[in-house]
C-alpha cells in the first residue's frame, strides 16, 4: 500500500507544480516587461499574445497602448525593420477605439508610478476631449492618491480649449472641494482661452475669499487688467488664504507692486513669505535685497529659505546686490547663520562671477578674501560647507 501511495503523491505534487507553473499568463509577463523590466518591444508581444488569450482585453488593449508609446518615443522600435511603422499604425489605431475602461486602467498604471509615466501621460493627452471627463472627475474625487494633481492638471492643460467646458462646469459644481476649484481656475488662466472670461466673471459673483482672487487672477491674465487693484489690495487681506492667492498671483504680473511685494516678506504665513519671495525673482529690485537675505538667514521656514536663494540669484545676475558681498560674509562670520544647509546657500551666492568681483574688488581693510580663508580653516566644522568654502577659495585665486 505504501508503496502505491508514493507515486500518487509524486504525481500529485508535479501536477500542483505544473498548474502553478501554467498560472504565470502572457498578460503577467507583458506586464512585468513593460512596467518594471523595461523590455518594451518583448512585453509587446506578450500582450499581443493576451489579448487573445484574455477573456477581458481591457488590460492588455491599455497596456499595449503604452507599449507602442514607449517603443516609438524611446527608439526602440526604430531599430527594427519595419516595427516603427506598425506601432505608429496600431497605436493611432488603439487610441482611436480606447474606451473609458483602458482610460482606467492608464491612470490605475500612472498611479502605481512605473517608468512609463510620460508615455502613458501622453496617451490620455492624445485621447483629447474623449479623456477630458475622467480627468476632471479623478481630480475632484482624488481617485488616485498616488498620482499628484499637478500632472492630471498639466494632462488638462496640455489637451487645452477642448477641457475649457468641463473645467468651467467642475469650478461651478458645489461638491467640487475649494482646493481643486482654485487648482483649476489657475489652469483656466494658464489656458489663455478668452472665451472663459465671462463665466469667470459671472462666477466671481458669487465668490468671495481666496477663490475670488484666484478669479481675478485668471482674469487679469485673459486680459482683463482691471482686476489688478483689487488683487494688490488683497496683499493685506485678514484671511490668510486670500493672501496666499494674491502673492502667488504676483510673480504673474508684468508691473508687479514692489514696495508691496516687498511688504510681505514680513507676513506670519510662510506661503505668503515664500511667494513673495517667488515674485521677485519676476520683478527685482535692489530695496528687496535686505529683506531677502533676512529670509535667507533667519527665516524658519526651509521652503522660504530656498525662494529667498533664488530670488537673491536673480538679484545678484542683474547687478541689483551692490554690497552683497560683504554683507553675507560678514553673516558667516558673525555665526548667525547657524544651519548648514544655510551656510551652503550663502556660499553658492558668494560663487556667483558678480559676487566674485566684489570680493575682489573690496577695500583692503575689509579682509575679505583672508576673513574667508580664517572661517574655513579655524571655524566651519561642517564638511560639506568647508568643501564649498574651498572650491570659493579656488576661485577667488
Amino acid at each position: 500500500m505504501k508503496k502505491l501511495l508514493m507515486p500518487l503523491f509524486l504525481i500529485l505534487v508535479v501536477g500542483v507544480g505544473c498548474e502553478q507553473q501554467q498560472a504565470i499568463t502572457q498578460l503577467e509577463v507583458g506586464r512585468d516587461k513593460l512596467l518594471g523590466a523595461g523590455l518594451t518591444i518583448q512585453s509587446v508581444e506578450n500582450l499581443k499574445r493576451a489579448e487573445m488569450e484574455e477573456r477581458n482585453k481591457v488590460e492588455p488593449r491599455a497596456l499595449l497602448l503604452i507599449g507602442y508609446s514607449v517603443g516609438l518615443s524611446s527608439g526602440d522600435a526604430r531599430k527594427f525593420k519595419g516595427l516603427e511603422e506598425e506601432y505608429k499604425k496600431e497605436r493611432t489605431r488603439r487610441l482611436a477605439e480606447m474606451d473609458v475602461a483602458q482610460m482606467k486602467i492608464i491612470l490605475q498604471v500612472l498611479n502605481e508610478r512605473h517608468r512609463v509615466q510620460q508615455d502613458a501621460m501622453q496617451v490620455l493627452i492624445d485621447k483629447g476631449t474623449d479623456a477630458v471627463p475622467l480627468l476632471v472627475e479623478s481630480v475632484v474625487k482624488r481617485h488616485y492618491v498616488n498620482l499628484r494633481e499637478g500632472d492630471l492638471i498639466d494632462m488638462l492643460h496640455q489637451i487645452g480649449s477642448a477641457a475649457l467646458d468641463k473645467v468651467i462646469e467642475a469650478v461651478r459644481a458645489s461638491n467640487t472641494p475649494l482646493s481643486v476649484k482654485i487648482d483649476f481656475v489657475r489652469l483656466i488662466g494658464r489656458m489663455g482661452d478668452s472665451r472663459a472670461i465671462a463665466d469667470l466673471e459671472s462666477i466671481r459673483n458669487t465668490s468671495d475669499g481666496a477663490l475670488k482672487i484666484e478669479i481675478n487672477a485668471a482674469l487679469y491674465k485673459l486680459g482683463k487688467k482691471e482686476y489688478q487693484k483689487e488683487i494688490v489690495l488683497a496683499l493685506k487681506d485678514p484671511d490668510v488664504t486670500a493672501r496666499r492667492s494674491a502673492t502667488k498671483a504676483m510673480a504673474e504680473m508684468n508691473d508687479s507692486p514692489t514696495t508691496e511685494i516687498i511688504d510681505v516678506l514680513n507676513d506670519a504665513d510662510a506661503q505668503v513669505r515664500k511667494y513673495g519671495a517667488q515674485a521677485l525673482q519676476n520683478s527685482p529690485a535692489k530695496q528687496a535685497v535686505d529683506r531677502l537675505v533676512n529670509l535667507l538667514i533667519s527665516d524658519s521656514n526651509e521652503d522660504v529659505k530656498q525662494a529667498a536663494s533664488e530670488a537673491l540669484h536673480v538679484h545678484v545676475q542683474q547687478g541689483l546686490a551692490k554690497g552683497l558681498a560683504n554683507r553675507l560674509i560678514n553673516e558667516l562670520l558673525s555665526g548667525k547663520v547657524n544651519e548648514p544647509k544655510d551656510r551652503v546657500r550663502v556660499i553658492h551666492l558668494l560663487k556667483k562671477k558678480e559676487l566674485i568681483k566684489q570680493i575682489k574688488a573690496a577695500p583692503e581693510d575689509l579682509n575679505l578674501e583672508y576673513n574667508l580663508y580664517e572661517y574655513e580653516k579655524e571655524t566651519e566644522q561642517n564638511d560639506t560647507v568647508k568643501g564649498e568654502l574651498t572650491r570659493l577659495l579656488l576661485e577667488l585665486e
